[in-house]
């Protein structure tokens, strides 16, 4: 088999693509299990509006995500970076399986809220940090939506698991599930690094090995915790997608707050967790619909600027509806519409605006993009919600907010892509500031715009 593969550079291309997809598949599959239960227990026990508190404390908990991240990316290599990530994941799974007690002590409920939020930020970011570093070859590109198809599959098995399996199997049941599934990363990777040396296509030229500490040291000596966020300031491209992403979690943890405190009127844990699963249900049938036969074609015809202008013209589409008409059914559409476009469209297109970064951008600026700033914007839109709480205004006037944030990201959108474009057509260097790349050698003040 394996001479067989090595023959055949062009299947061995999509060996890798297949495992790239099962990668995002047990990944995003983790993310549904775990969300229903962790909101269902939350919401149930503690209302939407102590939820909010739970998220303003996440942004603290993201900046520690974003300086271990950015540690075990220094000291380990590629493989066993994610490796140490996805077995964490499972350990703690595992165990919050054998300890969470039948009452639900309250120590273990926020520990599963907080570590279902963990688990979405960090391992959705090393996955596509890993996409955009092994994607080095000429037509990389068209396999982002292939790939990208395993998030909505994914998305669609985790929460058919969560339905079906929660009254039998309870939440511990579907913890072990959930660690069961973070190990299959573990076996992805590690096949994935055995075949992707000899893939014309997905080609890594660097982080092969872990950073020696005095080219760290060369660096710049920065904490881990800030490395990311001096890389993004520095890079008006980078701050770009920084505000791209954090207008949209704005926006989207406004709508949340609308349809939890929706929900709070369904009562009963398993009742309400029932409800948000059928909802994550649509959400998810809507990924599949859209990565399946829209991505693709959007992607290759139009690029990343129509993409990613998509999502935010059915969010104000949806929001508009949902002014005229405040109701639970009208938020729960505008829900599906956020998660449907976010994890199909919307990712895909603001993830390939990468492909012209660095490695350390890849890693280091997207870690504190999408998993500091990511928070960031939802403890900003909490503080919105607190503010036209204090003035006595109805919740559904947040949705002016919402639709302001859209607007944001549409100008955010044709910047970004714009300079994306720019650099593949005129196969020419996007400006980057000179530092030292992981490999330990200059890559001076420019990226070659050949890699997108």
């Amino acid at each position: 088999m394996n001479h067989w593969i090595r023959r055949h550079p062009p299947t061995r291309d999509l060996y890798v693509a297949g495992l790239l997809f099962t990668f995002f598949f047990l990944v995003i599959a983790v993310f549904q299990i775990l969300k229903p239960l962790k909101s269902g227990l939350f919401v149930e026990h503690y209302g939407a509006q102590t939820e909010l508190y739970a998220k303003l404390a996440n942004v603290l908990l993201a900046g520690m995500a974003v300086g271990i991240f950015t540690g075990l990316y220094n000291r380990f290599s590629r493989r066993r970076f994610i490796s140490v990530l996805s077995g964490a994941f499972a350990v703690a799974f595992l165990g919050l399986a054998f300890l969470l007690p039948d009452d639900e002590q309250p120590l273990l409920i926020w520990t599963l809220y907080f570590l279902g939020d963990l688990e979405v930020t960090v391992m959705v970011t090393a996955f596509w940090a890993y996409l955009t570093d092994l994607a080095r070859g000429p037509d990389a590109q068209r396999f982002f939506g292939p790939i990208g198809v395993g998030g909505v599959l994914g998305g669609w098995a985790g929460s058919s698991l969560a339905k079906f399996l929660l009254w039998s199997a309870g939440t511990k049941g579907l913890l072990v599930i959930a660690a069961g599934l973070m190990g299959g990363v573990l076996l992805a990777v590690a096949v994935t690094e055995s075949l992707v040396r000899r893939s014309s296509t997905f080609n890594p030229i660097q982080r092969l090995h872990a950073v020696p500490k005095d080219q760290k040291r060369a660096a710049g000596g920065l904490p881990d915790l800030i490395e990311g966020a001096r890389l993004v300031v520095r890079s008006p491209y980078l701050m770009s997608i920084a505000g791209l992403l954090g207008c949209y979690e704005m926006a989207s943890q406004l709508i949340d707050y609308q349809f939890k405190l929706a929900a709070q009127g369904v009562s009963g844990v398993q009742a309400t967790q029932t409800f948000l699963i059928d909802i994550y249900l649509y959400s998810n049938l809507l990924s599949v619909l859209a990565q399946f036969f829209l991505v693709g074609m959007m992607m290759k015809r139009f690029g990343p600027r129509v993409t990613l202008l998509a999502l935010p013209a059915a969010i104000t589409a949806g929001s508009l509806g949902f002014l005229a008409m405040p109701t639970l059914a009208a938020v729960s559409l505008l829900v599906i519409l956020d998660n449907g476009l976010n994890y199909s469209i919307q990712q895909t297109g603001r993830e390939s605006l990468y492909l012209a970064t660095t490695a350390d951008e890849k890693y280091k600026a997207r870690a504190f993009i999408s998993i500091f700033v990511q928070r960031l914007a939802k403890g900003l839109s909490i503080l919105a919600v607190l503010a036209v709480g204090s003035i006595g205004l109805p919740a559904y006037y947040l949705t002016l907010i919402t639709i302001g944030a859209m607007g944001i990201m549409v100008v955010l959108s044709l910047k970004a892509s714009r300079r994306f474009g720019e650099a593949v057509d005129k196969s020419t260097v996007i400006p980057r500031t000179k530092h030292v790349s992981p490999a330990g050698r200059s890559e001076g003040n420019h990226v070659l715009a050949a890699s997108a």
